[in-house]
Order: C-alpha cells, then sequence, then structure tokens
C-alpha cells in the first residue's frame, strides 16, 4: 500500500512538474536593458572600433604596399596644403622603415623625390641640395629627363639660398648636356635669375635678351622682357623699362604677366626718365 502510494504521489508531482515547469532559468528573472547599460555597449563598440582602425592605419594588416601607398598619400595630401614638417615627417619614417628592404626599392625612391621636393617648397634649401644631389647621381644613366628635371630643382635651390656661383654652374650644365630642348631654355632663364639676383644686371640682361631672341614669341620670352623691364626700373631707366613693357603687353596678349600690365599702366602716367 505504501509503495503505490509512493507512486501515486510521484505521478502526481511529475504531473505538476510538466504543468508549471522545472527549468531553474525560467524562474531567474531577466535582466531589464538600462540607459547605463546600453552606453557601456556603445563606449566598448567604439573602443574596438578605434583599436580596429589604428592597428589598420599602422600596419594595414600586412600589406605593406598598401601601408606605404597610405603614408604616401597622406604626406602628398599635407605637402599640398603646405603643412610640410607633417608632410616631411611622414615621408622621412616611410624611407626609415622601409628603406633598407630591396622589395620596395621603387616606392622608397618616390618617397625620396617627393621629400626633396617637399623639402624646397617649405624653404628647407639645404637638405632639399643634400638629397636633390643624391638623386641626380642615381638617375644619371637612368633616365635623362628626371635627371634633367633633378639638375633645375637643384640649381632653383642654390638660388633661392643666394648660392648664384652654385646655380649658375648647375644652369650652363644643363644647357650643355641638353641643347635646343626645353631643360636649356629653363636653364638659361636660370642663369639670368641668377645674374639678377647677384645684382650682375649686365650679364643678366644679356641672358634675358638671349631668351627674348632664341625663343621669339613664346612664355619664356614674355617672362624675360618682364624680367628685363625690373631691372631697367632697379636702375633708374625708366623710359627704357616703358618700351619693353608696352612690347610685353602689345606683342604677348594671351600671355602678358600681370605684373608688366601693371607697370606699363603706371609708367605711362608716370614722366618717364
Amino acid at each position: 500500500m505504501a509503495k503505490r502510494r509512493k507512486k501515486t504521489d510521484n505521478s502526481v508531482q511529475e504531473t505538476v512538474q510538466k504543468e508549471v515547469g522545472t527549468n531553474p532559468q525560467a524562474d531567474t528573472p531577466k535582466k531589464a536593458v538600462t540607459p547605463e547599460r546600453i552606453i557601456l555597449i556603445l563606449f566598448v563598440a567604439a573602443l574596438l572600433f578605434f583599436a580596429f582602425k589604428i592597428v589598420d592605419h599602422y600596419t594595414a594588416w600586412g600589406n605593406t604596399p598598401l601601408l606605404i601607398k597610405r603614408n604616401m598619400d597622406e604626406a602628398e595630401k599635407n605637402a599640398i596644403y603646405k603643412r610640410y614638417n607633417e608632410a616631411i615627417s611622414t615621408y622621412d619614417s616611410i624611407i626609415s622603415r622601409f628603406g633598407k628592404n630591396e622589395k620596395y626599392a621603387e616606392e622608397i625612391k618616390q618617397a625620396r623625390l617627393s621629400l626633396a621636393k617637399t623639402l624646397k617648397d617649405g624653404e628647407q634649401y639645404i637638405r632639399a641640395i643634400e638629397i636633390y644631389r643624391q638623386l641626380i647621381e642615381e638617375y644619371k644613366d637612368t633616365n635623362k629627363d628626371m635627371y634633367a628635371w633633378l639638375k633645375l630643382e637643384l640649381a632653383d635651390s642654390y638660388n633661392s639660398i643666394l648660392n648664384s656661383d652654385e646655380a649658375i654652374k648647375t644652369y650652363s650644365s644643363i644647357v650643355d648636356e641638353f641643347k635646343g630642348t626645353d631643360w636649356a631654355a629653363e636653364a638659361l632663364f636660370g642663369i639670368a635669375d641668377a645674374y639678377r639676383a647677384k645684382k650682375d644686371f649686365k650679364n643678366a640682361v644679356i641672358y634675358y635678351d638671349m631668351i627674348i631672341e632664341k625663343y621669339k614669341k613664346g612664355f619664356l620670352s614674355a617672362e624675360a622682357l618682364t624680367n628685363k623691364g625690373r631691372i631697367l626700373e632697379e636702375q633708374g631707366r625708366d623710359k627704357q623699362a616703358l618700351k619693353v613693357y608696352e612690347k610685353v603687353v602689345k606683342e604677348f596678349p594671351d600671355i602678358v604677366t600681370e605684373y608688366a600690365r601693371q607697370r606699363y599702366s603706371a609708367l605711362t602716367v608716370k614722366p618717364a626718365n
């Protein structure tokens, strides 16, 4: 009788368990989603996102060519907006980090070219000169156009620090090596500017006249005439300067410099010497 009763009790208990359930989780109250909990979740997600971006920025997840390209683009953008120190720092970082790996030789060469140009634009001429001289030797036998451009940049840098003698020497070597080319034309103009910077107006005018005669109706002729007019004004020869500016305005209407036009107008109303 006792066994039967126990069995009956067990059956009743099982029935009750089926009706109400015996899962302990069912009896545990769910945690409420509070604003604080949402903020915490968002904060953690933001941290993970920024951590991902930082790792991606500095490593590109092992894709070195992509990493170099990103850094180059960043440096170029800074240079365009004249944030020269930031651009220089990025180029230096690329060169020091990857410069010894032959696999990235072309990327490093481009970084050095861009660094030299940025240093020049940022008026850090001494260091720019050093890098240009190195690059000139590297391109001398492999790429003549790049070699010529680098020599012009070097000469311009010498002119910018008023080292006119080195500037003239470098420009003259371009004229000799690239006779009859646009490189030679720009070098002749550079020689004239270097003499003008030295206050050697006689030689400056000789070279400006050489450009005017050689390139006739081109842009360089208009620029050379304008600079010749400047020299004549500096010497107090306003009448001759007026004639030069008049020639620029009348013979080069499409490429006349604004400076020449302004000086022509000013000297027209001013009694010329």
